[in-house]
């Protein structure tokens, strides 16, 4: 898409560290560079590095990067000390960028978001916040978590749910799908909701050839991401334990990402995990993904009514057939899309299409092709730039 807007964007991550939302922050830079004549990004050093590594090309010469101090650490303290003093770089540049620019914050810090909104109304510019995961706490009790998670919960109902919060003018949220922001709307007042846009969840997709040796003739099926039980963790081991002893000698399962918690349990199923502390590297992420014949996702049926899940955006750039358990946002992509791979009620329908699929009694083909075309920042990019327009930040 030719750049067609004038308008300069002021790209804010204060937060971010090395692999941290790598594919939305990284495609949303590439998006902003098809928008906007020029994209001065703020960022962390170690963040830039997985841009330059996804990107894969010759970086857009419209994009300008500036190194900005992220706090490292992963103590309760030290988030908290990550989160105020990203909170107080956000101010800092909400006040140092150029009036006339579109300052985007792909991050959306809840230590920070009422004094930004208190400024704002002074500074009036136009700001565009993306949110992720953390409006999950609107509908979080209080007293659930530890003091880090009541904190930002307390935080996200304070501003979102607060009849007393007068949201700045020019300052917009983006959600990723309408799904997203029609569920929104049944949770948030009117005043507050009229401040939201959304746009689909984008990805770089590059084509990466890695033909690793499957394992012998199994067929190999398993989750992607972080598993503990907000993600299925009980699903998970529901499923693995009903499964019948012969089809059990046919399978490989493994779980790529982080395993919080019952790593005892995954290993008396024989499960295949990852054992270390620090997170695998994107190739190993990435060759893990490959022998795949089927990812799995169990998030619980009620999840994913507001949070989008980049674990599918996986499958649609590895070209894996997916087998999970319904939610909003699985249907929503599945039905705006199209599908690649099949969507059950329950555990124990997931299990016996499982054994159709390795009788090879039903065998599917998905346009994987055109499902990254669909979601590449070029296609997207149109969604965002609709959505500019339509609130008045891109006036042409």
């Amino acid at each position: 898409m030719k750049k067609i807007s004038r308008t300069k964007a002021f790209y804010i991550d204060t937060y971010a560290l090395g692999s941290y939302h790598e594919m939305f922050n990284s495609s949303l830079i590439l998006m902003c560079s098809l928008i906007f004549e020029e994209v001065d990004c703020r960022l962390s050093s170690s963040s830039f590095k997985v841009f330059k590594n996804l990107v894969n090309e010759e970086i857009p010469n419209n994009i300008h990067f500036k190194k900005v101090c992220v706090l490292t650490g992963k103590g309760r303290f030290q988030m908290l000390c990550r989160y105020l003093f990203s909170a107080l770089q956000n101010l800092r540049y909400l006040i140092l960028a150029p009036n006339d620019a579109v300052l985007i914050y792909p991050y959306n810090n809840l230590f920070g978001l009422r004094l930004l909104n208190f400024f704002n109304k002074i500074c009036k510019k136009k700001i565009l916040i993306f949110c992720h995961g953390e409006m999950e706490e609107i509908v979080t009790d209080l007293k659930t978590g530890g003091f880090l998670h009541r904190t930002l919960t307390w935080l996200c109902h304070d501003f979102f749910l607060n009849p007393k919060v007068k949201i700045s003018e020019q300052i917009h949220f983006s959600v990723m799908g309408e799904m997203i922001k029609e569920n929104l709307s049944q949770l948030l007042p009117e005043d507050k909701i009229s401040k939201f846009i959304s746009i689909d969840h984008s990805y770089i997709f590059n084509e990466v050839d890695l033909k690793d040796k499957k394992y012998l003739d199994l067929f190999c099926i398993g989750t992607v991401g972080l598993l503990n039980e907000t993600k299925g963790m009980n699903n998970f081991i529901d499923f693995v334990s009903k499964i019948d002893p012969v089809y059990q000698q046919k399978l490989h399962i493994s779980v790529t990402g982080k395993v919080e918690n019952n790593v005892s349990i995954l290993k008396d199923f024989g499960i295949d995990i990852i054992e270390q502390e620090t997170a695998i590297t994107r190739n190993e992420f990435d060759r893990r993904v490959e022998k795949l014949d089927l990812l799995l996702f169990f998030y619980p049926i009620n999840s994913y009514k507001i949070t989008a899940s980049g674990a599918i955006m996986d499958a649609i750039f590895k070209k894996k057939t997916i087998l999970a358990l319904d939610n909003d946002y699985f249907a929503y992509v599945f039905n705006k899309f199209g599908e690649f791979g099949y969507i059950k009620n329950s555990v124990d329908e997931m299990i016996n299409q499982l054994y159709k699929l390795i009788d090879e009694k039903e065998k599917k083909t998905f346009n994987f092709k055109q499902l990254q075309e669909k979601f590449a920042p070029e296609a997207i990019s149109v969604q965002l730039l609709t959505e500019l327009r339509r609130i008045g930040y891109l006036n042409f």
